[in-house]
């Protein structure tokens, strides 16, 4: 490798110099100069070099520097290989106690009050957990927006993920805005807890036609059945089930 364009030069030979990897050519590439630098990348690859790309944090092209190059290089039929690596999004979603294999990535929120407003709404009715990355000039302001837009939800907030002050912290928008001790240092992912469902009257004439339509179904499974569709819980369903089993 005799390229390496990178966020930060001083932190990307430093963690070349602590594995003991021979230093090659390093050029910076940050959100500030991407576009400008991209003319000297592909440059080098045309000739028939490799280029890596390095970010300080996280994944080049997920909120970070490298989503135009990678673009333009699939296009020019150049090969793109990534290499796995430390980020934020998963293991911020791993510890935030919401567990649930569905969950959407909304990366930094737009800074422009109309779109924001907008993207907030749309998070009134989104059922899953909500992954939001933040910088610390505006966690507060963020969590203040999200209190307003979406009321008193669950929330997980991690801190420097895979660095040496990792922390996660949890509650409720509204209760740790009242009580707001979050050490602003570092970067930051909000995972938000998904809307609650809309309760609909249970028990019903439709719950017990699932009992005469799923006759062969174990009572577990069908509550599970019941419990999506009519936005309540297992215990609730499976209770109402056997109540209406027995002979």
């Amino acid at each position: 490798m005799s390229l390496i364009a990178c966020e930060d030069t001083r932190k990307t030979a430093f963690l070349l110099s602590e594995h003991s990897i021979p230093c090659p050519k390093l050029i910076s590439f940050h959100k500030f100069n991407e576009r400008s630098r991209e003319d000297i990348l592909f440059r080098h690859l045309d000739a028939g070099n490799d280029l890596a790309i390095v970010s300080d944090a996280g994944s080049p092209a997920v909120s970070d520097p490298a989503l135009g190059i990678v673009q333009q290089a699939v296009q020019r039929g150049i090969e793109v290989i990534a290499l796995p690596g430390a980020t934020a999004l998963i293991p911020a979603f791993s510890v935030s106690g919401m567990g649930d294999s569905r969950f959407q990535f909304m990366g930094f929120l737009p800074t422009k009050k109309k779109e924001r407003r907008a993207m907030l709404t749309n998070l009134r009715s989104y059922p899953y957990p909500t992954v939001i990355y933040e910088s610390v000039h505006h966690l507060k302001a963020t969590l203040q927006d999200l209190h307003a837009a979406l009321g008193d939800r669950k929330v997980s907030i991690s801190r420097e993920i895979s660095k040496l002050y990792e922390e996660c912290i949890r509650g409720t928008l509204g209760g740790l805005l009242e009580d707001y001790q979050i050490m602003e240092k570092g970067e930051f992912v909000i995972v938000l807890a998904g809307a609650e469902p809309i309760i609909e009257s249970f028990p019903n004439p439709e719950a017990e036609a699932m009992l005469t339509q799923y006759p062969d179904l174990r009572s577990k499974e069908l509550a599970e059945l019941m419990a999506e569709r009519f936005g309540i819980g297992k215990n609730a369903a499976y209770t109402f089930i056997t109540k209406m089993r027995k002979p």
